[in-house]
């Protein structure tokens, strides 16, 4: 599966979870959605500054872990 295909599935999962489960289940959903979508505007070259800070963040974190090397991002 490559990664947009993975990236839509995951946006239809979180979105149907948002539908069919209890209201408790709508913010841990909501977060996974927002992750989702502004990877997938990465992805498409629509990011918003928010989607660029968000991505950035996420990789300077993988990268002091050590999942990540420097100079390298996780979303390109």
């Amino acid at each position: 599966m490559d990664l947009i295909q993975f990236t839509e599935e995951k946006i239809n999962h979180y979105a149907q979870m948002i539908v069919s489960h209890p209201d408790r289940a709508d913010e841990l959903a909501m977060g996974q959605l927002q992750f989702y979508m502004a990877f997938r505007r990465v992805q498409q070259g629509k990011a918003t500054l928010e989607d660029a800070g968000l991505m950035d963040a996420i990789n300077d974190v993988l990268q002091v872990r050590g999942l990540v090397e420097v100079d390298t991002t996780f979303y390109k």
